[in-house]
């Protein structure tokens, strides 16, 4: 624990180094890839630094009608998940113009139907036909921290939805969705990339992801609204993400398992998750540059680099907490 707590003070003190006068993260040219620091500073005691960043934010990247659309954005991928991270952050720190004023933008991208969210913002400003679960659970974590519980559970609605149209499970969960067909995107559809589909024994970059992000969203969920049904879908999600291959720890993807795994922990106190919590806590230290950040799969710019330190840091917090609260075996 102390190993890796000091982990995430040296990542935390490295993102520092690169914190701007103008209150700006890095370069700004690099677009939209700071979202995440409001919630990662916040969480390390940094609340002048997230404010800081929220300061910047605020005079350049939100708009009259209250979004996050400033020139400086650039970026139009993951457009709710983004603004979901940041609206995370800001309401940790009490930014309410960039939490809850941004929560009537964000509820827009929102798939009535499914419960999903769009995943891009398209060059005509239009929504995506693509959605897919870690850019569901990212809102769905928005939804949460400022008491949309109606939209939250939309959310575990999607999950549970796309779950059950599964029909190669263990090997292979589609984990994208249409939201014109309401149906996974599969192999075939016209729409079909390669990174629509996990397929869970094969050694290659995929979104790893899905498994510990559902897993950690339903269990924050189940701390809101204890419905077993959310528990049980968790265990599920985080089931698939552990029986992966261990070819899935060359991957910067496969963070969000530890989301999961922490969570679950923290509710049930099972054993399964402890371990797993241990492996992913040397997986985090020992890929740590001496510097104090990582190295994202794709390593362009400095903003890359940026992106991932901040998330791993914010995992590292989360596991830590996970394990000082001290569960009971068979709390839940």
């Amino acid at each position: 624990m102390g190993e890796l707590a000091a982990s995430g003070r040296r990542a935390v003190g490295w993102l520092m180094g690169y914190l701007n006068a103008d209150g700006s993260l890095g370069d700004a040219k690099d677009g939209f890839k700071y979202y995440r620091a409001p919630w990662t500073f916040t969480l390390y005691g940094e609340s002048p630094a997230g404010h800081a960043i929220c300061g910047w934010i605020r005079r350049n990247l939100l708009t009259a009608d209250m979004t996050l659309d400033g020139p400086l954005r650039l970026l139009n991928d993951g457009w709710a998940y983004r603004d979901a991270t940041l609206i995370v952050g800001a309401q940790m720190l009490h930014q309410h113009d960039l939490s809850i004023a941004l929560m009537r933008n964000l509820l827009r991208w929102q798939d009535p139907v499914s419960g999903g969210f769009a995943n891009d913002r398209l060059p005509d400003g239009s929504m995506s036909d693509d959605m897919d679960i870690p850019y569901a659970c990212g809102p769905g974590f928005a939804c949460l921290l400022t008491g949309r519980m109606d939209q939250a559970r939309l959310v575990a609605g999607f999950l549970q939805r796309i779950y059950d149209a599964q029909a190669e499970m263990p090997d292979r969960f589609f984990c994208f969705w249409s939201r014109s067909r309401q149906a996974p995107i599969r192999y075939g559809d016209p729409d079909f990339q390669p990174r629509f589909v996990v397929e869970n024994q094969q050694n290659r970059m995929q979104r790893w992801t899905i498994g510990g992000i559902a897993a950690a969203f339903l269990c924050r969920l189940y701390l809101a609204d204890p419905q077993d049904r959310y528990l049980a879908l968790a265990r599920s999600y985080q089931a698939f993400s552990i029986a992966a291959t261990d070819d899935q720890f060359f991957y910067p993807s496969a963070c969000k398992s530890s989301w999961g795994a922490a969570l679950l922990y923290q509710i049930t106190g099972e054993p399964q998750y402890l371990a797993w919590l241990g492996r992913f806590a040397r997986w985090y230290i020992d890929s740590q540059e001496p510097e104090g950040f990582w190295h994202p799969w794709r390593e362009e710019r400095l903003g890359d680099i940026i992106e991932i330190t901040l998330e791993y840091a914010m995992h590292i917090a989360t596991l830590t907490g996970a394990i000082s609260s001290r569960p009971a075996p068979g709390a839940a």
